[in-house]
């Protein structure tokens, strides 16, 4: 698989829109996603303003299925860590994947965009795990509105080394769109729909575009009904390999759960919620330092 998925060089004076997939090997979803778009715009011609690029993230984690090789390539992004890796005599694999991505992306750093976007491409190990990470800042933004998905607006503040937060700096709207269930089809569906709705509200193609394979925003609306609009973190459960942790079967995202609930086990005993909230990432698979969060919704004048 090449780095780059595709890239659409349209009207001069639009914006720059990234759509990153495969920064966690295992989450190839996001990769299936824009190839469908990238192809739609090429063979029903549709005209682009700006640019538009199609990037896959982890090129050797993608190969073998794995979250990552070496290290976790959505934890590592900090001046500090990407200087030591252009440093480095001797590289790992993630080395070798965060010099490329971070040469290829931070190239337009200085061009002359109204809007340079990076939209990064996740899904979960759980059901319901369709959300949208971003910047409390920019939980107002039109791209996030138009998405229609719950919006979580204080993970980054729990999450060190992110490519969204290091973007930011950039001058990058930069969010994480999270489609579902790692290897559903739903996962694809929904990125997609997401996908056309981003190119639309950020510029890129315009709103009336007339194509009967475009139903983005109505399926968007079905992919998250009955989930909250805005939650932020209450509790966050980190871990290490050696917990030996496990999560109880069952849970999926934004899940009600009580506080002394049991949740999960670890070599320690019981690991029961220390909150009542609802369930937020319960980790079900073999890698991740994260083993659950628990979150709660909040009203729109919470956000703003």
């Amino acid at each position: 698989m090449k780095r780059v998925l595709g890239v659409v060089e349209g009207k001069h004076g639009g914006p720059l829109n990234i759509l990153l997939g495969g920064l966690h090997g295992n989450e190839v979803a996001g990769i299936k996603a824009i190839n469908e778009v990238l192809h739609a715009i090429h063979i029903h011609r549709i005209p682009v303003n700006g640019t538009l690029i199609g990037l896959a993230g982890n090129l050797q984690a993608i190969a073998r299925n794995r979250r990552f090789i070496d290290y976790d390539l959505n934890r590592c992004w900090t001046e500090e860590f990407v200087r030591q890796v252009y440093n480095k005599d001797h590289t790992l694999a993630e080395d070798i994947e965060l010099r490329a991505l971070h040469q290829t992306i931070l190239e337009f750093k200085d061009h002359d965009y109204p809007v340079k976007t990076l939209i990064d491409l996740h899904t979960t190990s759980s059901e319901k795990g369709n959300f949208i990470v971003v910047p409390q800042s920019e939980a107002g933004n039109a791209m996030v509105k138009r998405l229609q998905q719950p919006v979580v607006i204080d993970l980054d503040l729990h999450l060190s080394g992110t490519l969204l937060k290091y973007l930011q700096q950039y001058g990058f709207l930069a969010m994480a769109f999270e489609g579902g269930l790692i290897g559903s089809s739903e996962a694809i569906d929904l990125h997609v729909a997401g996908i056309w709705e981003i190119l639309k509200a950020s510029g890129a193609i315009d709103q009336d575009v007339d194509s009967s394979f475009i139903h983005s925003s109505k399926k968007l609306a079905e992919y998250s009904k009955d989930l909250p609009g805005f939650v932020k973190v209450k509790y966050h459960h980190k871990i290490t390999e050696a917990d030996g942790f496990t999560m109880e079967q069952g849970y999926r995202n934004f899940q009600p759960v009580k506080q002394g609930e049991l949740v999960a086990t670890d070599i320690y005993g019981p690991v029961r919620a220390p909150v009542s909230g609802l369930m937020f990432l319960p980790l079900y698979q073999t890698s991740g330092d994260d083993g659950f969060f628990i979150v709660e919704e909040i009203s729109i004048a919470e956000v703003t």
